[in-house]
């Protein structure tokens, strides 16, 4: 008998851009690459709480989802719970590379090169199939398949949090963000009504006001 169930969630992926040069540039410290983008991963992981959870790593990406229905929470206590979290994402990514770009402990190319290092973060409300394989959880659907095209995008930026119409509705954030609204388009899936906020350039407005 099949457990396989749909449900109605919020996917995200976190994604460390500039992984690929990061990686090549410091090949010959292999070992210490992967430390770091292990240690940069692990920071994201840690501020993941129920209702959202891991669904799994990728690389240099974490794919988490938030189960929209449930007898346990409401979605408007959730969306506000997450909205703060998205931004932690963020501050807890950058305390790690400034701790480990700040140690001082080895000047190898690995640890001298973090500042090529970035977060995104992709976020879209739909769909998922919940499946399972041997011991293995797995979600599937075009909404799952769409938030994994949004990691290529048009983003003008490296570090971003680009989010569907739909995602964007559902997410309470802690404050106003300043978000720029863009479209994408994929084969078989059409176009994609995006906003996506830069946190450097809200930072930079802050700032300005001051």
């Amino acid at each position: 008998m099949s457990n396989d169930s749909t449900k109605k969630v919020l996917l995200m992926i976190a994604d460390i851009s500039g992984y690929t040069e990061f990686m090549v540039s410091s090949d010959l410290e292999i070992e210490h690459s992967q430390h770091v983008i292990s240690e940069l991963i692990q920071s994201i992981i840690t501020q993941v709480e129920i209702p959202l959870e891991v669904s799994k790593l990728e690389g240099d990406a974490v794919f988490l989802y938030a189960i929209k229905e449930s007898d346990d929470y409401s979605w408007d206590e959730v969306a506000h719970e997450i909205g703060k979290k998205l931004i932690q994402f963020f501050e807890a990514f950058h305390d790690k590379l400034d701790s480990l770009g700040s140690c001082g402990a080895c000047s190898c190319g690995a640890c001298s090169n973090t500042d090529v290092l970035n977060l995104k973060v992709v976020v879209h409300s739909g769909d998922a199939l919940f499946y399972q394989i041997h011991q293995f959880n797995e979600l599937s659907g075009s909404d799952v398949i769409l938030v994994h095209r949004l990691l290529k995008n048009s983003a003008t930026h490296d570090e971003y949090i680009l989010m569907t119409e739909d995602a964007y509705i559902d997410v309470a954030f802690p404050q106003h963000l300043l978000v720029e609204k863009g479209r994408e388009e994929y084969e078989h899936l059409g176009e994609i009504d995006t906003l996506v906020y830069y946190p450097h350039k809200q930072a930079a407005v802050a700032q300005a006001s001051t």
